[in-house]
């Protein structure tokens, strides 16, 4: 990559500048040819009109340069336009033949090129899309002037006058207008142009194997970046024009390709484009719905690997597997995108405080789960199960799908309650996809972290504030959903949460105030530092929680029990905003005991346990060894691979590493077997030259890295789940209790 500052006069070199042919179209509009104006005839502004990037495009040895302009269309587009605008009002007429002699060559050299130096014919240099295209060459070859009166500008647009469809009409016409009133600023800008002084344009040269995705992140850094979905747009239909080659019958089928399973799918009206261009964020950076689309596609199709891949690879990837492909695997790609892109629209759909859930609708519930507990990387799986699956001709959906989008809804709503990392849901996805595990799978291997024990100690001290409202109204829907005394059934997220004894207990509900007593026989505590222990504690515990039709006071949050449910004066209690049940039942456990304690608290929060494990329930299966999944060892450089065998020994694969020295703490029994290994050349320089089965995974480990290890967590699978996990002994989730 070369990125140097330039200035206009670098299209005077011999070269050819292509904007593929699907691009979208010349979308700037007045403010901004305004702007530029302004810009260029204003002496006490500096000129710098941002960047352009340009991607080299191989050729065979004596043709024209070529390169594809990756970024700048719009920006490369007016200037050109505005050049020809000020060769259009240039009095000529007044200067001498030498210097109109000099001007018509450098408006030929700026804006065409020949394809050698013997060819008589022109063409001009900027290769534009095919939506712009003829209406450019129009500009630059001025026979657009004597129809320029037929194009009316947006701001000239009346009822029975409507502005021209065309961009780049309106912006010659927009130009020619302003130095129409004023020649010497055509004169002035022409100048400018094409002063070599006025370096006021970035210009950033790609090489052909260059990834144009990751100049626009790191040139985007501020986090207003650039869609790939051009990109791999662009490569895919050129990739489509490259097998039509010059036949007309088969470039006219590539367009009917374009425009049946591309623009009728992602861009036929605003509403359709509004979508796909919505950009939802990841990290520090913007994404749009067509880039998550494409994104799930390549992991569903198998071409983007987690482990070795990045968003910014995402493009590069697709040129790679379009460029295996041949003209009917191509059309059935693009066909195939179009078909997830029908599915993701309908689906995958952004929530806001206007949209309606019901406990019933279970593809709805689920993504609102996963919107908000910010997990989207099981979206790829989401979408092939949705492809899989699709609904009858009532729109029901089989019930294979719905089990399994209640165990993704399962497998989230734990990791997120009892905080257990979804760092790996990305690897656990392309499993997924592959077939190589399930959910009850990559469950069962966190059987410690996730079961019903784990649930009580979660809703005991609830992580946050998000997960308890979130938890709250899927409970308070489950209760409408099966409980024919609710008439409504549908609700809004909009709801707001509220401690009952409040975070900040000690004026109201101080232990003075408020006796302490044991959440499972109200016993009363007596030790003032165990009393203040348990009352913090019992603040976190969902049944503490509810949610309310809207915040309370904060003149309220704090007051007793009383208070908070009744008000002051003006200021309304929860009485007055506890339409749901889930507050009402807070209510009436005070009106019928009179106070609100630990005791109360804890029974409340088995109450919601309860509705939890049959809202989400979990099936843990007793795993039986699986003597064919390769296991991973890999600690300080050191890498091993092998299998965990049915009698519980491991067996290490040839070819592993074997650390060459030995740890303190590594015992006697670990380096007379190390000793012995080298001498029977099982293992020679630092490598295992047979496979080799140890007595345990814990012996494997040790003897390989020469110390005093636990094999069980150090062995894992592919998706990172140690052999503990794995084929853990804990005890059925059934067992569970507070």
């Amino acid at each position: 990559m070369q990125a140097h500052e330039t200035e206009l006069g670098f299209l005077q070199k011999d070269m050819r500048l292509e904007i593929p042919y699907f691009q979208r179209p010349y979308v700037w509009g007045e403010k901004n040819w305004e702007d530029l104006f302004e810009n260029l005839i204003d002496d006490k502004q500096s000129h710098f009109l941002g960047s352009i990037i340009l991607k080299r495009i191989h050729t065979v040895s004596g043709q024209i340069e070529r390169f594809s302009v990756i970024d700048g269309q719009q920006r490369l587009t007016t200037l050109t336009i505005l050049l020809k605008a000020c060769y259009d009002n240039l009095d000529l007429s007044a200067l001498p033949e030498e210097i109109v002699s000099e001007t018509n060559t450098k408006l030929r050299m700026m804006l065409y090129y020949k394809e050698n130096e013997l060819s008589t014919k022109k063409e001009v240099k900027i290769l534009h899309s095919r939506l712009d295209s003829k209406d450019f060459i129009s500009v630059i070859d001025g026979s657009i002037k004597d129809k320029l009166s037929k194009v009316v500008l947006d701001s000239e647009e009346k009822k029975d006058l409507p502005a021209t469809d065309s961009g780049i009409l309106k912006c010659y016409k927009y130009f020619n207008n302003r130095f129409h009133d004023d020649s010497d600023q055509a004169a002035k800008i022409w100048n400018l142009l094409l002063s070599k002084q006025q370096k006021f344009l970035v210009k950033i040269d790609l090489e052909p194997d260059e990834n144009e995705q990751a100049i626009f992140d790191s040139v985007n850094s501020s986090g207003v970046r650039l869609t790939c979905a051009d990109t791999i747009k662009n490569a895919l239909f050129q990739k489509a024009m490259e097998f039509a080659g010059s036949d007309e019958d088969s470039q006219a089928e590539v367009v009917n390709l374009y425009k049946d399973y591309w623009e009728k799918i992602f861009i036929s009206d605003s509403a359709i484009s509004k979508y796909w261009s919505t950009e939802q964020r990841m990290g520090r950076i913007s994404r749009d719905n067509l880039e998550l689309l494409l994104h799930c596609v390549a992991l569903i199709k198998g071409f983007f690997d987690p482990d070795k891949n990045n968003m910014s690879d995402l493009a590069d990837v697709y040129k790679s597997y379009s460029a295996r492909l041949n003209k009917s695997e191509l059309y059935d790609f693009v066909k195939e995108i179009a078909e997830y892109g029908i599915i993701y629209k309908e689906y995958f759909t952004v929530s806001d405080s206007t949209t309606c859930f019901e406990y019933c609708n279970n593809v709805q519930r689920l993504f609102h789960i996963l919107s908000v507990c910010d997990v989207s990387t099981l979206h790829s799986y989401i979408l092939m199960l949705l492809k899989k699956y699709p609904a009858n001709d009532e729109g029901e959906l089989p019930k294979d799908l719905l089990d399994e989008l209640k165990n993704i809804e399962t497998m989230v709503i734990r990791h997120i309650l009892c905080n257990a990392s979804t760092k790996n849901f990305n690897k656990v996805c392309a499993l997924l996809i592959a077939g190589k595990t399930s959910i009850q799978n990559e469950m069962s291997a966190k059987r410690e972290l996730l079961d019903d024990n784990a649930v009580i100690k979660a809703l005991c001290n609830v992580p946050s504030n998000k997960i308890a409202t979130l938890l709250l109204f899927w409970i308070e829907l489950y209760r409408r959903a099966n409980d024919s005394k609710f008439d409504l059934k549908d609700l809004k997220y909009t709801y707001s949460l509220e401690h009952i004894m409040p975070q900040s207990w000690e004026n109201n509900w101080g232990i003075d105030k408020v006796k302490v007593v044991t959440a499972d026989t109200e016993k009363l505590i007596e030790d003032e530092e165990n009393a203040r222990e348990v009352r913090r504690a019992a603040i976190y515990e969902i049944g503490n929680m509810t949610i309310l039709n809207r915040k309370l006071n904060s003149s309220l949050s704090n007051k007793t029990m009383k208070e908070k449910l009744d008000g002051n004066g003006r200021t309304k209690g929860m009485r007055r905003y506890a339409s749901l049940d889930v507050a009402q039942e807070v209510i009436k456990l005070f009106d019928d005991n009179d106070r609100w304690n630990e005791k109360i608290i804890r029974d409340r929060t088995k109450k919601i346990y309860n509705e939890f494990i049959k809202i989400w329930p979990v099936e843990f299966s007793t795993v039986e060894i699986d003597d064919q999944m390769l296991l991973y060892l890999d600690s300080n450089d050191i890498k091993a691979t092998g299998y965990y065998l049915k009698d519980k020994r491991l067996k290490v694969n040839t070819g592993s590493l074997f650390a060459q020295t030995e740890l303190p703490s590594c015992k006697t029994n670990i380096i007379q077997l190390r000793q012995e290994l080298l001498d029977n050349g099982v293992v020679s320089n630092g490598q295992f030259t047979s496979e080799y089965i140890f007595a345990s995974p814990s012996t494997a480990a040790s003897c390989i890295l020469g110390s005093n290890l636990n094999g069980r967590l150090l062995w894992k699978n592919e998706s990172g789940v140690t052999l503990k996990n794995l084929y853990s002994d804990s005890e059925d989730a059934s067992t569970a209790d507070f």
